[in-house]
């Protein structure tokens, strides 16, 4: 009995490996033992014997395959876009917590094949079975076909509209200071009537140095455009102090 129901739950398993390939990265499996591997914890190994492997190897090989495929994009996408801003927007796609949404939005928590109880699954662990099925979809069909699938599967899931999130500049300035332990700080340079109203100008300063300067109707919009000034030349650019 013990026997039937193993095999009923690898014949489930595999029927929904095959359903979540055809319908997300709309490929056929050519290979289904490169999926099984790919859902395949580290936990079911625990005095296994029979030479399985867990998709550890698997998350290692897709994580490289995305974080190609997501360059190219991005490098594609936009022809003017600076290294930083580029490392900045693939950083939002290769992220654990936007792999893991990823992964549980195609099903990936139902087929992860595990030693505990579902509810005990971690978020972590569906994101590295995502990057573990890229893995396998790489194996199974090559990087060309992989790269499209999986650029189309991405875009059906906000791939563009998460690139194109705005940016808190001021608060990335605030954690690159913090890092790098220099002081920052936002000073109102001039103060000036523009078509009847008042307007500000500040300027973004980290230490001594200046690193941009923004204007707006209000100093909380004169300092966002600072930031953004600010942070062009930090990440974009490099600044040294």
């Amino acid at each position: 009995m013990k026997l039937f129901h193993r095999l009923l739950r690898t014949y489930s398993s595999s029927h929904g490996i095959r359903s979540v390939v055809r319908s997300h990265f709309r490929l056929k499996v050519r290979n289904i033992s490169y999926y099984e591997e790919a859902m395949r914890h580290s936990s079911v190994l625990d005095g296994d014997s029979t030479g399985n492997k867990s998709n550890e190897r698997l998350e290692f090989l897709g994580d490289a395959v995305l974080d190609l495929s997501m360059a190219a994009y991005l490098h594609n996408k936009d022809k003017d876009a600076a290294e930083g801003l580029l490392t900045q927007r693939k950083s939002k796609v290769v992220s654990r917590k936007y792999l893991n949404l990823l992964g549980k939005e195609i099903g990936l928590e139902d087929l992860l094949d595990v030693k505990m109880r579902r509810e005990d699954i971690r978020q972590n662990m569906v994101g590295n079975a995502m990057e573990a099925l890229i893995g396998a979809v790489y194996l199974d069909h090559g990087y060309s076909r992989t790269n499209n699938s999986l650029i189309q599967l991405m875009k059906r899931f906000g791939l563009d509209e998460k690139i194109n999130e705005t940016t808190d500049f001021k608060s990335q300035l605030h954690h690159w200071a913090q890092k790098e332990l220099v002081s920052l700080s936002f000073n109102v340079v001039r103060e000036y009537m523009q078509d009847g109203e008042n307007a500000f100008e500040v300027e973004v300063f980290a230490g001594e140095e200046s690193l941009g300067s923004g204007e707006g109707r209000s100093k909380k919009i004169a300092e966002k455009n600072a930031a953004r000034q600010g942070w062009k030349k930090v990440f974009d650019k490099g600044v040294s102090l």
